[in-house]
């Protein structure tokens, strides 16, 4: 994959504009498509590896008091390659259902580093884990009286951890979670499924202290990625521990041996919802304003009169960067450890755990796919589609949370952005990927590139209009690899079954 250059523009650790071309480690992304076909799935080891070792290292020296365990969400990117490459690194591993938890085994993770968590948890998936030895956060009252029926069932004492639902009430600004936006983000972590509240908590203590088939090793929580800054996580750090101490008391004074304090960091160029610019809502306020005002004027006048405001109309992807790794790290345990000790709780030797997904993969990923076709509309009103073959169906991830990618054109990657273009996907939805971006003047057979789709995006591919999805590779240095095959037409229609009677037909 390696080819001479004369120029080198640095973008991050793992990507880079080169003579033009966009570089993913030593891998030219052009290439990468005429070697491997497109659209395709690209992921950098060296990237991930760094994230991890970024994430143990930063926490590390903030948590003096005892060990620290990264254990990324396997559910950001549970491909098999992906997940052997932090097993190697010495990680634990975050998992939610039976699949994972197989992966998770699979690849070689020590199972007392396995947190298997998720509500509701089916008795099966329950007694799989006691039997290999991984950690169970109980995420709901009854799973108190199951684990210790099925531990029993087996001779085993299964070791959990409560998972905590801490009110932050100290974090009233907007989540960026809600589409909407001015949704508080205290009210939508109160929505948000995960997690026992204290009162629930009361009530399984009785049967917790009563157990013989269970060891409490300590506690859990997650609220996920509601707002990028630290303040926030300073909150859920203050929330949690006041939990811990509320709960501690109620054990009649229980210290944990660990403490996880969930995942939810941003990427660097955080693509998330709310920090992007879709639009501007005061020039689409005026669009529909003047839009209505100006309909006795019948449609030639009436679009002569819009067009220069709709030209006006632009996204762009959010450019300004999330905090770091250091910065979160320094955060969450100054935070923690200040807050249990003025609670009474002690931290020697206590375990430190984080569970960072989309943080670890996430800009560790690029997904390029091949313009296949351009249409423009001159009159009434001037716009231009670049139809991709790719589709908002295997960037499924990030439509949930609204995202907006950081982009480059790899075959044009140091172009001016001198159009305003719609990028549109394969499917027959409308499938509007890139809406009213800046970009380079586009032309059939250029490569687009949407960044940081390391989390969560491939691993929810989905296969509407029975379309076979896209293979992913593993960029290590200057080779490249498959870790996920294209899938056939034959894969697609695998499951599909027909009742003798329509055989028959």
């Amino acid at each position: 994959m390696l080819r001479s250059m004369t120029d080198i523009q640095r973008l991050d650790d793992c990507l880079s504009v080169r003579d033009g071309r966009l570089w993913i480690e030593e891998c030219d992304a052009v290439e990468l498509v005429r070697k491997f076909g497109s659209p395709l799935f690209v992921f950098s080891e060296d990237q991930v590896r760094r994230n991890v070792r970024r994430f143990r290292e930063a926490f590390a020296r903030g948590w003096p008091d005892g060990p620290v365990k990264v254990m990324p969400a396997a559910k950001a990117n549970w491909i098999t390659a992906i997940q052997r490459i932090l097993a190697s690194e010495g990680c634990g591993c975050d998992i939610y259902s039976a699949g994972e938890l197989a992966v998770a085994l699979r690849v070689g993770f020590d199972p007392q580093f396995i947190s298997v968590n998720g509500v509701p948890k089916d008795d099966e998936h329950i007694r799989h884990a006691i039997e290999v030895g991984a950690r169970l956060t109980i995420d709901a009252a009854d799973e108190v009286e199951r684990i210790e029926r099925l531990a029993g069932s087996l001779g085993k004492k299964a070791q959990v951890r409560l998972r905590l639902k801490p009110i932050l009430s100290g974090f009233i600004e907007s989540s960026d979670f809600v589409a909407e936006g001015l949704v508080p983000t205290d009210i939508a972590a109160i929505a948000y499924k995960g997690g026992l509240a204290f009162d629930e908590i009361r009530e399984v203590v009785p049967a917790l202290r009563a157990a013989k088939n269970l060891e409490l090793t300590g506690f859990h929580q997650h609220h996920g990625r509601h707002h990028r800054s630290t303040r926030y996580w300073e909150q859920q750090m203050t929330a949690y521990a006041e939990e811990i101490a509320r709960v501690c008391d109620l054990l009649g004074g229980y210290r944990p041996k660990e403490i996880d304090i969930g995942g939810g960091f941003a990427i660097p160029r955080d693509p998330h919802n709310a920090v992007t610019d879709y639009t501007a809502p005061a020039q689409l306020g005026a669009l529909y304003a003047l839009s209505h005002a100006l309909q006795p004027l019948g449609p030639r006048r009436r679009y002569a009169a819009l067009a220069p405001l709709i030209d006006t109309v632009t996204s762009a992807p959010n450019q300004c960067h999330a905090p770091s790794i250091e910065a979160y790290a320094e955060a969450c345990t100054r935070t923690l450890r200040q807050e249990l000790e003025r609670r009474g709780i002690p931290t020697s030797g206590v375990m430190l755990q984080l569970e960072p997904g989309r943080s670890i993969h996430g800009d560790s990923g690029v997904h390029l796919a091949t313009v296949r076709a351009i249409k423009r509309v001159a009159a009434p009103i001037r716009w231009k589609i670049v139809a991709i073959d790719t589709t908002e169906f295997w960037l499924v991830g990030g439509r949930y949370e609204y995202h907006l990618h950081d982009f480059r054109v790899a075959n044009k990657a140091d172009a001016p952005a001198t159009e305003k273009i719609d990028v549109v996907g394969r499917s027959c939805y409308g499938d509007r990927l890139m809406p009213t971006i800046r970009a380079p003047e586009m032309q059939v057979g250029d490569i687009f590139a949407f960044l940081d789709t390391g989390a969560y995006q491939e691993v929810s591919c989905a296969n509407f209009n029975a379309m076979p999805r896209p293979a992913a590779l593993l960029v290590t240095g200057a080779n490249a690899a498959i870790i996920r095959r294209k899938e056939t037409e034959e894969d697609v229609f695998r499951r599909d079954e027909l009742p003798a009677h329509l055989k028959r037909q």
